[in-house]
C-alpha cells in the first residue's frame, strides 16, 4: 500500500508539524518555545531531505505530495524563525 518513501514522508511530516504547533502556540515552560523551534528546524531539514529523495521515485499524486513536502516545511520554518527565534534573540 505505502512504499518506504511514503511512510517516511508521513512520519517525518507529522512530527515536524507537531513541533511547529508546540513552538508557535504553546508556552509550558520558559524557553520551551525556543527549544521546540530549534528542534523543529532540524526536523524540517530532515523532512526536506526525505521528500527530495522521494520526489524522483514518485508518480502522480505522490509526486505532488513530495513537492509539497519540500515547500511546506520551508514555509513553517520561516514562520517559526519570525515568530519564535528572532524575538528570543532580540530579548
Amino acid at each position: 500500500m505505502f512504499d518506504k518513501h511514503s511512510k517516511l514522508m508521513m512520519t517525518a511530516g507529522s512530527i515536524s508539524f507537531l513541533f511547529f504547533i508546540i513552538s508557535n502556540f504553546t508556552d509550558f515552560f520558559v524557553g520551551s518555545r525556543v527549544l521546540a523551534g530549534v528542534i523543529q528546524l532540524c526536523i524540517n531539514a530532515f523532512v526536506i531531505m526525505v521528500c527530495k529523495n522521494a520526489l524522483p521515485h514518485s508518480r502522480g499524486i505522490k509526486k505532488l505530495f513530495a513537492f509539497y513536502g519540500i515547500v511546506v516545511p520551508i514555509t513553517l520554518a520561516v514562520i517559526t524563525i519570525c515568530r519564535v527565534l528572532i524575538p528570543a534573540i532580540i530579548h
